[in-house]
């Protein structure tokens, strides 16, 4: 009894030799997409080398930063120096004068620039100290009271009543004049200078100097109190 044959060959089939396999795709849809895109790299690759696809530009360089000029350095020889500011030298200090030595009984002050003495313009309370032509009456002398060291009070030797800073004033320019001895500091008054020589006569309570309005050295001229300079118009000899 014979087998049905299972495979239908054509006819003239040779069964002695296996059939060739042929090359072709592999029929995987995942294999042939992996393979396309290998091929697409591939390509791509080749054309960036070969500058199709501008693979072969020259490279960008960046420049190199370019160093600021520098500042031209300064020639120390070709400077000249800052001036340095000058000031005018202070006027000095009635304090650097060595003190005098005490004095006692009726002086005469009289003006160092202009020879005149210091009077009064009547003999009445608050009348006013001014420069007027010496004669050597008592209503120009002045007795002199020392009550402190280097430290005076001045009476007037014809009306009993004491040199005055008007209203106690620590202001540059306030008056001088007689009034009733009370011996607070506006009466009381440091003689500074050299024994013999121009004194200066400084208030105790304001430290400001006695002088002639403006430094006028002429007969009337009323007595003010200043900042004291050492001025030849604050000097005074005690005489």
């Amino acid at each position: 009894m014979s087998v049905p044959d299972a495979h239908h060959d054509p006819s003239g089939t040779v069964y002695a030799g296996r059939r060739a396999t042929r090359r072709g795709l592999p029929r995987d849809p995942l294999l042939r997409v992996a393979l396309a895109t290998g091929l697409v790299g591939v390509l791509l690759g080749v054309f960036f080398a070969t500058g199709v696809l501008g693979g072969g530009d020259e490279p960008s360089v960046t420049p190199a930063a370019v160093p600021a000029p520098a500042s031209p350095s300064a020639d120390p020889a070709s400077e000249s120096p800052e001036p340095t500011p000058t000031s005018a030298s202070p006027s000095p200090s009635p304090r650097s004068l060595p003190p005098r030595t005490p004095l006692a009984g009726p002086k005469v002050l009289r003006s160092a620039t202009s020879g005149l003495c210091v009077g009064t313009d009547g003999d009445d309370e608050m009348a006013q100290a001014r420069l007027v032509a010496c004669t050597g009456g008592p209503e120009q002398r002045w007795v002199v009271n020392q009550v402190a060291p280097d430290v005076y009070t001045l009476t007037n030797a014809a009306h009993g009543q004491c040199l005055d800073v008007d209203g106690g004033s620590g202001d540059d320019g306030a008056k001088l004049l007689q009034y009733p001895c009370h011996g607070r500091d506006n009466q009381q008054w440091r003689l500074i200078g050299s024994s013999g020589g121009p004194v200066l006569v400084v208030a105790v309570h304001s430290g400001k100097c006695a002088q002639p309005q403006d430094g006028a050295a002429e007969a009337g001229a009323e007595l003010r109190q200043v900042p004291c300079t050492s001025a030849a118009a604050q000097q005074w000899t005690v005489d």
